[in-house]
């Protein structure tokens, strides 16, 4: 997790990621918030965009935490390849639900460190058809990743990447 009073250099890369991680964040409101309605449109492939999005840029210090959430991904994507787009999704919402936990310190926004038990409950509804639980735990959801949005666009870049020296490398 970053600490804003440090400014480290950044180059392109660091810019580049930064905007990606935030584009995943902007993302998964409308994805998370059209999954339960069961579309003509797959919006399956925009919440592992998100996710995908999210887990290839992470600035996070502790390399175990890092992996892990960036693996949980990269395993959802590897199930949805195979034809288990429900299963898959659970590995999203593991990376998307532990960014916004790392994310609920930063900004405290209410509800945002519950989010990770949203989500579970979300993929919990879609993997048993509970249609109207699902519309509602993916409407707080969304709005809990609309305000998380905001928040990350509204603050300077540097706050994301914090102190280089002390990521594990």
């Amino acid at each position: 997790m970053a600490d804003p009073h440090i400014e480290s250099p950044m180059d392109q890369w660091d810019h580049l990621t930064v905007i990606i991680y935030r584009l995943g964040f902007t993302l998964a409101f409308p994805a998370i918030a059209l999954l339960p309605w069961g579309l003509d449109y797959p919006v399956e492939n925009f919440v592992f965009l998100s996710a995908a999005m999210c887990a290839s840029s992470l600035h996070i210090y502790s390399k175990p935490i890092r992996l892990l959430l960036q693996f949980a991904t990269w395993v959802g994507l590897l199930c949805f390849v195979f034809g288990w787009p429900t299963i898959g999704m659970g590995g999203a919402f593991i990376t998307l639900g532990g960014l916004c936990y790392k994310e609920y310190f930063c900004f405290k926004v209410p509800g945002l460190r519950f989010q990770p038990l949203i989500l579970a409950a979300l993929w919990f509804c879609l993997m048993f058809d509970a249609g109207i639980a699902a519309k509602v735990l993916a409407t707080i959801s969304a709005l809990l990743f609309l305000v998380t949005s905001i928040y990350k666009w509204r603050m300077p870049r540097h706050f994301d990447i914090g102190d280089k020296t002390k990521h594990d490398v």
